[in-house]
């Protein structure tokens, strides 16, 4: 209970419950704010995910060497009982200097090679190990980025939406007119006593 006395008054108990309801009501307005940094903070996050996956692909896939490599393996990982296992293929190929090279390509829940297969394979150079992908259809590895900019557009919507008012309030160096399409008219703070 808010301490009144220290006023010196006798204060009636309605006036009190309002300044206590008041000071109740001040640490909830502040903390509904974490979340959607939390979420701008995370669409940031997954937009420079995306970001790095797409210059990544098209770093390989513009000026890549192009040639045949072998699945020599399947790793397996996760064979937990509540969870799907992921097949990651293993492949080896020869490059332009005529080094063997082994990667490990993108896994996914149900294996897409066999050991033995053959498939083609996009890589940079003689740096290759590191850099190299299995080549798909023309142009599916940019659908790779696709996922997390997907994920960057749904934790970011507000933030786009409210860009427009946002600048306004900037430029005219003042509040954003509240007349704007889609703007949040403020309510009448209303008390519960």
């Amino acid at each position: 209970m808010f301490d009144y006395h220290f006023l010196g008054l006798a204060v009636d108990g309605q006036i009190a419950l309002l300044f206590t309801a008041a000071a109740a009501k001040a640490p909830r307005r502040r903390a509904s704010r974490a979340p959607a940094r939390l979420a701008g903070g995370l669409a940031a996050v997954l937009l420079a995910t995306a970001i790095a996956l797409a210059m990544y692909v098209i770093w390989l896939e513009l000026p890549g060497l192009r040639t045949e490599g072998e699945v020599v393996t399947i790793r397996v990982d996760g064979y937990d009982p509540g969870r799907e296992p992921t097949y990651y293929p293993v492949i080896e190929f020869a490059s332009a200097s005529g080094a063997l090279v082994r990667f490990e390509d993108f896994g996914g829940s149900s294996p897409r090679y066999r050991v033995g297969d053959r498939v083609m394979v996009r890589y940079r150079g003689d740096d290759a190990s590191p850099f190299a992908i299995v080549e798909r259809d023309r142009g599916s590895n940019l659908l790779l980025p696709l996922l997390p900019l997907c994920g960057a557009l749904w934790f970011g919507w507000p933030f786009i939406r409210r860009m427009p008012q946002r600048l306004r309030a900037g430029t005219s160096g003042g509040a954003a007119p509240q007349a704007a399409r889609g703007a949040v008219r403020p309510q009448r703070r209303m008390m519960n006593v």
